[in-house]
């Protein structure tokens, strides 16, 4: 049986080359794990080719110093380095592993200040910051992917000429629905912000808008009439009615037709 010493726990901290300062939560870490194994897997003194508590202990902490230390320089605090460095320890997602180092922190204002420092690691780019700090909490999938997709979708609506307004309700809805569906929401949304509608209201017209759409506009029409009655609401759902039709019957829609229409809509 190899026995753990401070010898063989210098020399291996000296092997991972980072600062003395982690010298003492390298060493604490050894003796914790290898106390852990010697209680739960029992040498086999008949079996020499099979590793050692002492080494196993050693190899799985400096496993952990991995992810533990570049936590730490960045500038967060115990309870966040040591839960993403045990989960990261035991293969969990990246992601994931942020999630539960977040989740580790009970208090309130500790859990932002240490998000803001994670939020800071990822990118000097502060419309990806607000998009992930957004995300971290609201979805269950990788707020990185999503953010940078949404960074993307975001700038080529700007260069395309778009608003602020327009280039987020699209970054925003692009996430989950396509192309033609992401395109109606977006310019619902700027709509209803034009109008004075709150991010909440404005959420609800754009979804009910491309919600009417995929469904059928004329089979949506008498749901959507009995929850928006304001004539610029109106005349945006006829703009879809009409785009609708022009395209699926390959014509311009008459005049006759376009005064039934409104008064189907208007009254």
């Amino acid at each position: 049986m190899v026995q753990l010493t401070d010898n063989m726990i210098k020399t291996a901290f000296e092997e991972l080359a980072v600062d003395g300062k982690y010298f003492d939560k390298f060493k604490e870490e050894v003796e914790r794990c290898y106390a852990e194994l010697q209680r739960d897997c029992p040498e086999d003194d008949d079996d020499p080719e099979e590793e050692s508590n002492a080494d196993a202990g050693i190899r799985l902490t400096k496993e952990y110093m991995e992810y533990y230390v570049p936590e730490k320089e960045k500038g967060h605090c115990d309870k966040w380095t040591e839960a993403y460095a045990e989960s990261s320890l035991l293969g969990i997602e990246e992601y994931r592993s942020y999630r539960e180092a977040y989740n580790a922190i009970e208090d309130e204002e500790e859990k932002e200040k240490e998000l803001d420092i994670h939020v800071a690691s990822m990118s000097d780019d502060p419309l990806f910051r607000k998009r992930y700090k957004y995300l971290f909490t609201e979805i269950t999938g990788d707020p990185k992917e999503y953010a940078e997709a949404y960074c993307n979708d975001y700038r080529n609506m700007i260069a395309l000429g778009k608003s602020e307004i327009y280039a987020h309700a699209y970054a925003d809805y692009h996430d989950e629905y396509k192309e033609e569906f992401c395109t109606i929401y977006a310019q619902a949304y700027e709509l209803a912000k034009e109008h004075g509608m709150d991010d909440s209201d404005a959420f609800c017209f754009g979804d009910t808008c491309t919600e009417a759409v995929d469904q059928g506009l004329w089979v949506g029409m008498d749901k959507f009439l009995k929850r928006y009655h304001e004539d610029w609401q109106k005349e945006f759902y006829f703009t879809l009615i009409k785009k609708d039709f022009e395209e699926s019957e390959h014509r311009k829609m008459s005049s006759k037709e376009e005064k039934e229409l409104r008064e189907d809509l208007f009254g």
